[in-house]
């Protein structure tokens, strides 16, 4: 397999106010990865090449990549990704990363803030097609305006009994649950037997909610991250 691809945008499409979706196209290529894992693009600047990770939301198969990018000020990427248009080229490695579905016999807790919310929506949409259990999705944002993918989730949800979407936010008083998605733990749990649990957001989200669930009962080997949150907190 090649180190890198040259993919070119062949679609972009608003999310969220801070959120646009990049589709790339690598002509002749079918991409081959779990749901879950993640591409690094790649930029270079005066100093060299620099790289950030996005996980495709949708599923493998296709010449295709779905990327969803939040738009951080200052940021050394996604400002320069939310410039591509439709026809620009842009580097791409292959898949890789240890973010994947384990059992999808099991039932399975899926919890994100933000745009850790991609590799989510990719094994969710893998467990409707394989999965023989009931599967909950927590995903926490800020305020209702800021929740990408709504309306797919809540197809989801509607369409599959097995199925439960449910939002927190931290920013914003409504109907629904606020604060945080690690404060809202017991109610997911309490419908789920036994669940393998999945967690991707900013680092402190991550590591938070892992001390959660070991309270709550879960054993490390059946929670999953992409692995590098805890050192990325320490620092």
């Amino acid at each position: 397999m090649p180190d890198f691809l040259s993919a070119t945008v062949a679609g972009v499409t608003p999310l969220t106010p801070r959120v646009r979706q990049l589709l790339l196209r690598v002509d002749g290529h079918t991409f081959d990865y779990a749901p879950g894992q993640h591409v690094s693009v790649r930029r270079t600047v005066d100093d060299g090449p620099i790289f950030r990770p996005y996980s495709p939301v949708n599923l493998p198969g296709t010449d295709t990549l779905a990327l969803a990018v939040k738009r951080y000020e200052g940021g050394a990427c996604s400002p320069w990704l939310h410039q591509r248009q439709v026809g620009d080229e842009i580097t791409i490695t292959p898949p890789s990363g240890t973010l994947h579905l384990h059992a999808p016999e099991r039932d399975a807790l899926f919890l994100a803030t933000g745009t850790g919310l991609t590799p989510m929506l990719a094994m969710l949409s893998q467990y409707v097609d394989a999965g023989t259990g009931r599967a909950v999705l927590l995903f926490g944002e800020r305020a209702q305006e800021d929740l990408m993918y709504r309306a797919t989730l809540d197809r989801l949800a509607a369409s599959h009994d097995y199925v439960d979407v449910r939002y927190v936010l931290s920013h914003e008083d409504w109907d629904g649950p606020t604060g945080f998605v690690q404060d809202h733990l017991d109610a997911p749990l309490a419908s789920l037997d036994a669940p393998q649990a999945y967690v991707c957001g900013v680092p402190e989200m991550v590591v938070e909610t892992q001390t959660a669930l070991a309270d709550a009962g879960l054993s490390e080997g059946d929670v999953f991250s992409e692995g590098w949150e805890e050192g990325a907190v320490a620092e």
